[in-house]
């Protein structure tokens, strides 16, 4: 006991319960309050014997922590009351001197409090949802009519069990909902949160978001009771399955996309077995849809696809990568008679003539192919050698196959000189911009507010190369991030230009390669375009970024936090080309895009009325939901214009309504009424 008789009265006087025990938590003197409390057990003893059982290993574990603090304090449950016990070694020994303070009803209100907070605050979180409350150890479940009535029961017609419900589960979502439940009891998830589907009194499905909380549990810390709510998602689920649909299909003809394809081939080549990659392109397909029109030129294309289908064994898949370009992708053993026996039908089958628009038309195709593993074991490398062979069968008249050599990258690297002289033409002048308008779909005859800055190159003895031709060799070799650069700056100072002259709050769109958001130099371009900006007195929204989707396929965390540099510079971003084959409307929900623009494919359909009407409306209504602008493309009639307007389509672009010109000559057209 304390040496000082007259401090152990005081002691013996206070309220609470204080008690003495040295390093080894045994109690060697309490004061008679606390002895009262305890009958008076024989001292010296363990204090962790003295508390209930479900509080002993807590204790323990806690009172050798403090010894390194010389301070302990813990709450637990003494002489079948809850106290909070707080300990002090003495100065100079090896004793601790502790109290207990009664905090029974405090913990009881706690309680109360807790549990009536968490039913309440969730159901009335969730209104309109069904409400769950689950004794888990009781083994009773109670449902409230709105939850019953969700799945066309009333009250009575079904058990209060936790077992009714998860007997009407689909088989297939069991095992995931048991992992989350027991995720949420072992404290891993704050919040238990599950989607899955249930059978319904008609016989239907419905996919249903479970979420819930475990509001108490016993001493052991098992759970107790839990209460939570079901909410509807049989529309939103519905919604995602033909999103996710639409990515991986290609509109026009049916087929896998590019996206798709890529999931196959990825599935394919963890197993071993041999494969080809066959890039199949149509051979003077843009003659085809310049004389006939691009409805002909789409006529054609599902014609295509529908002759590739037929032409492929059975296992095989056919995809469209976009325009005019398919890929095969077969398995087979030996995998090169297979592959040269298939291209061989397919050329002949593709010879024949089509009838498109009531005309008969012929195309070719030119075909390159790479095999698995001989030419490579990973999708890139297969797709890059099957583009070298297709490349080699181009250049040697079209109309035949060609496999993947060693000596195609002689081929690649002639190509490299062309790279080079791309690289003087920066350095020479030999680039220029265009400007295509951008116009007020609400008001066609109003001045335009927005152009797209298009790059042109002037070879000095080629004439004018494609951006079709240069580009990707820009994208292959890198020059793309200065030749971008470049455009940047000439934009920017056009923008300023024209808001100078009076076209106040006029943005120029210029396109950005993917190439340009990866590596240093791409986070170095972002840095040095916000600052020559500042440095301009130039407003970010003088100019708007479009990308394409591919950008976002990649999933890469430094494109993700590049767009948002872009942003907080003040640029708007427009997701070019939307709807060509792999579209998601997670790109839409998960990434800062101001703008939309339809692809021209869909444009060019308008006049059927039939999908490409329907699926650019819903386009249209999608984004403004989501609060975006949408730019058509590819606008080359009035039908397409009204069409458009009517459906409330923000802006147009296309030959209709203005080609791209120099900057003179644009503003001579729409500036000064000269159009």
């Amino acid at each position: 006991m304390p040496s000082d008789v007259h401090f152990a009265s005081l002691l013996d006087a206070l309220p609470q319960q204080a008690w003495q025990a040295d390093a080894q938590a045994r109690v060697v003197w309490m004061n008679a309050r606390m002895g009262q409390a305890l009958a008076h057990p024989a001292l010296p003893r363990p204090l962790a014997e003295l508390l209930a059982a479900d509080d002993r290993a807590a204790f323990l574990a806690a009172w050798a922590r403090a010894q390194a603090h010389d301070h302990f304090e813990m709450e637990y449950r003494l002489g079948g009351s809850w106290v909070l016990a707080q300990a002090q070694r003495l100065p100079g020994s090896p004793l601790w001197l502790g109290t207990h303070t009664d905090i029974a009803a405090r913990r009881a209100a706690e309680q109360r409090l807790h549990e009536a907070d968490a039913v309440w605050k969730l159901a009335l979180e969730s209104s309109g949802d069904g409400v769950w409350d689950w004794h888990v150890q009781a083994g009773v479940e109670h449902f409230s009519d709105r939850y019953l009535r969700l799945y066309g029961f009333e009250p009575g017609d079904i058990e209060a069990t936790p077992e009714a419900f998860d007997r009407r589960t689909h088989p297939d979502d069991l095992a995931q909902m048991a992992r989350d439940r027991e995720d949420h009891f072992a404290g891993r998830t704050p919040i238990y949160r599950n989607e899955h589907r249930v059978l319904a009194r008609d016989g239907t499905w419905k996919w249903v978001l479970s979420r819930g909380m475990v509001i108490a549990r016993d001493a052991q810390g098992r759970p107790l009771r839990m209460v939570g709510t079901h909410t509807d998602i049989t529309d939103r689920k519905r919604q995602e399955a033909q999103a996710w649909q639409q990515a991986r299909i290609d509109t026009l003809t049916g087929l896998p996309n590019r996206r798709a394809l890529r999931e196959h081939l990825e599935e394919a080549l963890t197993r071993p077995r041999e494969l080809a990659v066959m890039f199949v392109d149509l051979d003077h397909f843009k003659e085809i849809n310049d004389s006939l029109g691009h409805d002909a030129g789409d006529a054609l294309l599902v014609q295509v696809a529908q002759r590739l289908q037929r032409c492929t064994p059975a296992g095989g898949v056919v995809a469209r990568m976009g325009g005019d370009e398919f890929t095969l992708m077969l398995a087979a053993a030996p995998i090169e008679p297979e592959a040269r026996r298939v291209g061989q039908t397919l050329l002949r089958a593709l010879a024949d003539a089509f009838e498109v628009a009531g005309e008969r038309v012929y195309v070719s195709a030119s075909i390159g192919v790479s095999l698995a593993p001989r030419d490579g074991q990973e999708i890139e490398a297969l797709f890059k050698h099957a583009d070298l062979a297709l490349y080699e069968a181009k250049g040697a008249g079209r109309n035949r196959m060609s496999l993947f050599t060693p000596a195609l990258h002689e081929a690649a690297h002639q190509r490299t000189r062309l790279a080079a002289e791309l690289r003087d033409a920066l350095a020479l002048g030999q680039f220029s911009l265009v400007y295509q308008p951008i116009l007020s779909l609400h008001d066609p005859g109003a001045t335009p507010r927005k152009a797209e800055a298009l790059l042109r190159w002037q070879h000095p003895h080629l004439g004018n190369v494609s951006p079709a031709q240069f580009i990707p060799i820009a994208e292959a070799t890198g020059l793309i991030v200065d030749i971008g650069d470049w455009v940047f700056r000439e934009a920017a100072a056009q923008a300023q230009a024209w808001r100078a002259a009076g076209q106040t709050g006029f943005q120029i769109s210029i396109n950005k390669s993917p190439v340009q958001f990866l590596g240093e130099r791409g986070q170095r371009a972002q840095t040095d375009w916000a600052r020559h900006l500042l440095t301009m007195g130039l407003g970010g929204d003088a100019l708007a970024v479009e990308i394409t989707e591919g950008l976002l396929l990649e999933r890469d965390e430094a494109v993700v936090d590049r767009l948002r540099a872009l942003r907080n510079a003040g640029l708007t971003v427009s997701l070019d080309d939307f709807g060509t084959g792999y579209s998601s409307l997670s790109y839409l929900q998960h990434h800062d895009i101001d703008t939309v623009k339809i692809d021209r494919s869909f444009v060019a359909g308008l006049g059927d009325g039939g999908k490409a009407l329907a699926l650019c409306r819903a386009i249209v209504t999608m984004a403004h939901e989501l609060g975006l602008d949408v730019v058509a493309e590819g606008v080359e009639t009035e039908a397409q214009m009204l069409a458009l307007r009517q459906m409330g389509c923000d802006w147009g672009q296309g030959w209709w309504l203005g080609k791209g010109v120099s900057a003179g000559e644009f503003e001579a057209r729409w500036f000064h009424g000269t159009r």
